[in-house]
C-alpha cells in the first residue's frame, strides 16, 4: 500500500508552507521595524526632540511589545513542535526517528527567563537512510531540558525541507531501537549550522544572494523605524544636521547650534513660535533655545519654553512680571545683528566655548574703569554672549551689532 500523499494533500502542504514562510517574513520585518523605532526613540529622547512624558510611554511600550514578540515566537515554535509530533500529521510520523544525545550545552541565549537556546548533538537512526550525526539549535523550556542527558535516546523530527536538521523531543521514540544505539559511530555528519535568526529575511539557507537582499531590506526597514520618531516630531532635518557636524566632536570643536545652518534654523523656529507675543529674553544655547514670553492667554505672567530642533517643551510653571519695561517684541530684534555679534565674537573667542547668545532688555552697566558710567535711565535691548563657566561675557549694541566696551 502506497504511503505517498495524494496531489490535494501535497497542494495543501505546499500552500501551508508558503503561508508559514510569509508569516515568518512579516514577523521579522516587524521585529526590525520595532528595533528601529526603539533605538530611534532613545536617540531622539537623548537629543531632546521628544517630550519628557514620552519616557514613560517608551519604557512600558518597549517592554510590552518585546514581550508580545517573544510570546508570538513561543506560540509558533510550540505549535510547530506539536504538529510535527502529532500521530496524524503525515510529515511528523514519517520523519520521526530515534536519536542518541551525544552532547548538549547552553547556546548563550535566554528569553524571558522561560526558554533557553540549547545546542544538541545527536546521532539519528532513520529508517529511510543510513544513521547520521547532526547538530541542532533549539529553544527549550527548563522542564524539557531536565529530561535531556548525554547518552539518552529521544525522538528526532527531521525537517522535510531541510534534510539532516530538525527538532528534538524528550519523548521516548515509538520505533524499535537498535541494539548498538549506545555505541554506534556515524560516518555521515551534517555540519553545525548557525541560526540565522533575524538576519535572513528571505529563504532558509544563507547564500550570497539571500544575504545581500536581506541586508538591504534590514537596513531599509530599520532605517524607517529609526527615523519614525524624527518624522513624527518634525526633526529629520535636524538629525541630518547633527550627523553632518558630528565629526566636530572628535576634534573637540562641537559648535552645536552655533554652526551657521543650525543657528539660522534655530532663530527661525524661535521667531515662528513667538509670533506677536511679548518676550523677556531670547537665548540661544549650544543644544537648545530658551524663550521667556508673556503668553497671549495669560497676560501679566511669564512662561519659559525650551525649543530643541522643531520640538517645543511643555511649560511647567508661570510667574508674574515684575517689570513691564523689560518686555519687547520681535520688531525690536534682527537676525543680521545677532549673526554679526556671533561672527565678531569668533574673531577672538572659540564658538564652542559659548554658553549662550541672545537678546535681553536691561540697563547698561558701562565700563569697569568707570570711563562710561552705568545708564540707569532706560533699558536697552542688547545682545549678550556668555561663555562657559559664566566668568566671561560680551555685550553688543542691539541696534547696531557693535561690541560694547567693557
Amino acid at each position: 500500500m502506497s504511503t505517498r500523499p495524494d496531489f490535494p494533500t501535497k497542494l495543501r502542504t505546499s500552500t501551508a508552507y508558503r503561508v508559514e514562510r510569509l508569516g515568518i517574513f512579516f514577523y521579522k520585518v516587524l521585529v526590525w521595524l520595532f528595533l528601529g523605532v526603539i533605538i530611534g526613540s532613545l536617540v531622539a529622547l537623548m537629543q531632546g526632540f521628544m517630550p519628557i512624558w514620552f519616557i514613560v510611554v517608551y519604557i512600558f511600550g518597549s517592554i510590552g511589545l518585546g514581550c508580545i514578540f517573544a510570546l508570538l515566537f513561543f506560540l509558533y515554535t510550540d505549535r510547530k513542535q506539536s504538529l510535527v509530533s502529532a500521530p496524524n500529521h503525515g510529515s511528523g510520523s514519517n520523519n520521526a526517528a530515534p536519536a542518541r544525545i551525544d552532547a548538549i550545552y547552553f547556546g548563550g541565549v535566554r528569553m524571558m527567563e522561560t526558554r533557553d537556546l540549547m545546542v544538541i548533538e545527536v546521532t539519528v537512526f532513520s529508517r529511510l537512510q543510513i544513521p547520521y550525526q547532526t547538530t541542532i539549535r533549539q529553544f527549550m523550556t527548563a522542564e524539557d531540558i531536565d529530561q535531556l542527558h548525554a547518552g539518552d535516546v529521544i525522538t528526532f523530527y527531521e525537517d522535510t525541507r531541510d534534510y539532516g536538521y530538525g527538532t528534538v523531543s524528550p519523548k521516548t521514540p515509538a520505533e524499535i531501537i537498535r541494539a548498538d544505539v549506545k555505541t554506534f559511530k556515524a560516518n555521515k555528519i551534517y555540519p553545525e549550522r548557525q541560526k540565522t535568526g533575524l538576519w535572513l529575511l528571505i529563504g532558509r539557507n544563507p547564500n550570497m544572494f539571500t544575504r545581500s537582499i536581506s541586508f538591504i531590506l534590514i537596513i531599509t526597514i530599520f532605517g524607517i523605524g529609526f527615523l519614525s520618531p524624527y518624522m513624527v516630531s518634525g526633526n529629520v532635518d535636524w538629525l541630518l544636521l547633527k550627523i553632518k557636524h558630528f565629526p566636530q566632536k572628535f576634534i573637540f570643536q562641537d559648535k552645536g547650534n552655533f554652526n551657521p545652518e543650525e543657528f539660522k534654523k534655530a532663530y527661525d523656529k524661535a521667531i515662528g513660535y513667538i509670533g506677536d507675543q511679548r518676550i523677556e529674553s531670547l537665548l540661544f544655547y549650544k543644544s537648545f533655545t530658551q524663550v521667556t514670553i508673556e503668553p497671549a492667554d495669560k497676560p501679566g505672567y511669564l512662561r519659559s519654553r525650551t525649543i530643541r530642533g522643531n520640538s517645543v517643551e511643555w511649560p511647567f510653571m508661570t510667574w508674574t512680571i515684575d517689570d513691564q519695561d523689560r518686555l519687547f517684541t520681535l520688531k525690536s530684534i534682527r537676525y543680521d545683528l545677532l549673526k554679526k555679534a556671533l561672527d565678531n565674537a569668533a574673531t577672538d573667542h572659540e564658538l564652542k566655548n559659548i554658553m549662550y547668545i541672545g537678546f535681553r532688555k536691561g540697563i547698561r552697566w558701562g565700563t569697569r574703569d568707570r570711563r562710561i558710567p552705568p545708564d540707569y535711565k532706560q533699558n536697552h535691548i542688547d545682545i549678550h554672549i556668555v561663555f562657559e563657566g559664566g566668568n566671561e561675557s560680551l555685550d553688543y549694541n542691539g541696534e547696531t551689532g557693535e561690541r560694547l566696551p567693557k
